[in-house]
């Protein structure tokens, strides 16, 4: 019983640890890359607790390789915004000048409910007064209303890449592919 109260409280260490190495964040805040290896992390530490007989350490070091890991990859993120894209994704432009953008919508498997639902979250029940409203890599939805936006409202490059491709859908399909 010592054993695995011991064994129980090295893990709890190592894997706060871990945690801790990895950044604070709050789980609705986490990138798909750092819930991924939140979970890997909490089913691996669990595996030296349940079997008293394997090693301590089966459970230690895969614990601290994934959490070096996801240090390196947020670095590598940080470094190059191709491979940002790629592990987080980027943001989604799904209202754009009070219109709900349906292919954007559609491409994200979300419903129109869903869209007023986030906006209701927001505080804002109509999407006409949204400039943009924009699906962030983590799933949250973020507006900006016409009143608050000097100019265009867009400084984020990766919002002006977003920006040109529905720009450049527009005119291949000679509609603007929004609705009111």
């Amino acid at each position: 019983m010592l054993t695995i109260i011991i064994r129980t409280l090295l893990i709890y260490i190592i894997v706060t640890f871990a945690v801790r190495l990895m950044g604070k964040r709050q789980v609705g805040d986490m990138q798909t890359s750092e819930l991924v290896i939140t979970m890997i992390i909490s089913e691996i530490a669990s595996l030296p607790l349940e079997n008293p007989e394997r090693p301590l350490l089966s459970g230690i070091i895969p614990v601290l390789m994934l959490a070096a890991i996801e240090i390196i990859v947020s670095v590598v993120m940080l470094k190059s915004r191709k491979a940002r894209g790629i592990i987080c994704g980027h943001p989604i432009i799904i209202i754009r000048d009070g219109a709900i953008v349906e292919k954007e919508i559609e491409r994200l498997r979300m419903s129109r409910e869903d869209v007023y639902s986030l906006l209701r979250q927001q505080q804002c029940s109509d999407p006409s007064g949204v400039k943009y409203g924009i699906i962030e890599p983590n799933g949250s939805l973020s507006i900006l209303k016409n009143e608050d936006l000097p100019g265009d409202g867009i400084d984020s490059g990766d919002l002006k890449d977003e920006l040109q491709e529905l720009d450049a859908q527009q005119d291949t399909n000679g509609k603007d592919g929004e609705t009111k």
